[in-house]
């Protein structure tokens, strides 16, 4: 298990250690994707059935403000792994988590909808799964690429939008006022529960599947929606202000997927609701 440490990564491993699997959680002093060395290391000494990997950059601000080294650890990291495994436990499965920053055109999109690299963090995603299909088709390997969307829960990342709302709520105190400042509030994104997610990965390496899957819960949430939401669970008057722009960053308005081949291939469902990640995400921020 690469990237541990990370939001995703540490919740996968709270998944595995739950339900009884044995896992090795490495963290880069171990295993460094910029380090074939280390990688080549870690798999002789482990010899894992299935490797994930959660680590790499997740933001796609870092991503802009660095595009080469989005690039190098992005797609030059999984290619390191890709062969580190195809050389040292070439029966393993592999699963890469990916980005639906993937995706162009309209919502909802399932795994053959077009795709296109429309941001730094979008292409240097894209370019990690041609690696993964080339290994996949050209050494028999068993390789799985997970097209996370909007994971959110307990212990997301600061940066986040769910977590800016909410923190803006509690600082105002029930029956209070507050504004944030987003760049679209009509802005709708497919928001899963980080511990769900966590639970469909251990579905893939359960069911050993191969391929590229949709992670998300085929519903889109506007952020409109998610402050009042955050508004009605703390009884704090949240509004939101756009800045004028009219269109995300990412140019997708609406960005909603289609969950039925990762549910058809492994029985995954979602099981917590929003509301409940939203409080459950409350709840973690007041301690």
């Amino acid at each position: 298990m690469l990237g541990a440490s990370g939001f995703l990564g540490g919740w996968i491993c709270r998944e595995l250690e739950g339900s009884g699997r044995e896992f090795v959680a490495a963290d880069r002093t171990e295993a460094d994707l910029l380090d074939p060395e280390s990688l080549h290391r870690l798999l002789a000494r482990t010899r894992p059935g299935a490797v994930i990997n959660a680590a790499g950059m997740t933001s796609p601000t870092a991503a802009l403000a660095d595009p080469a080294a989005c690039f190098a650890v992005n797609a030059g990291g999984v290619a390191n792994l890709l062969e580190a495994v195809r050389l040292e436990v070439p029966s393993a499965q592999l699963i890469a988590l990916s980005s639906a920053a993937v995706y162009a055109g309209e919502s909802p999109f399932d795994e053959r909808s077009t795709t296109a690299g429309i941001t730094p963090y979008s292409a240097s995603k894209l370019a990690m799964e041609i690696c993964c299909g080339q290994y996949s088709r050209g050494h028999g390997m068993t390789v799985a690429v997970i097209r996370c969307f909007n994971l959110i829960g307990p212990g997301e990342p600061a940066t986040q939008a769910t977590t800016e709302f909410a923190r803006a709520a509690l600082e105002s105190g029930e029956g209070g006022r507050t504004e944030v400042r987003v760049g679209e509030p009509a802005t709708a994104r497919d928001f899963t529960d980080v511990r769900d997610a966590a639970r469909a990965l251990r579905s893939v390496i359960d069911k050993r599947v191969d391929g590229t899957f949709n992670l998300c819960s085929g519903k889109a949430t506007s952020l409109e929606e998610l402050a009042r939401l955050i508004a009605r669970q703390t009884g704090v008057d949240l509004v939101l202000r756009g800045s004028g722009t009219g269109r995300p960053a990412s140019g997708l308005l609406n960005l909603r997927g289609d969950p039925s081949k990762l549910a058809e291939k492994t029985g995954w469902d979602p099981e917590i609701t929003l509301e409940q990640s939203l409080a459950d995400l409350l709840t973690s921020l007041r301690a």
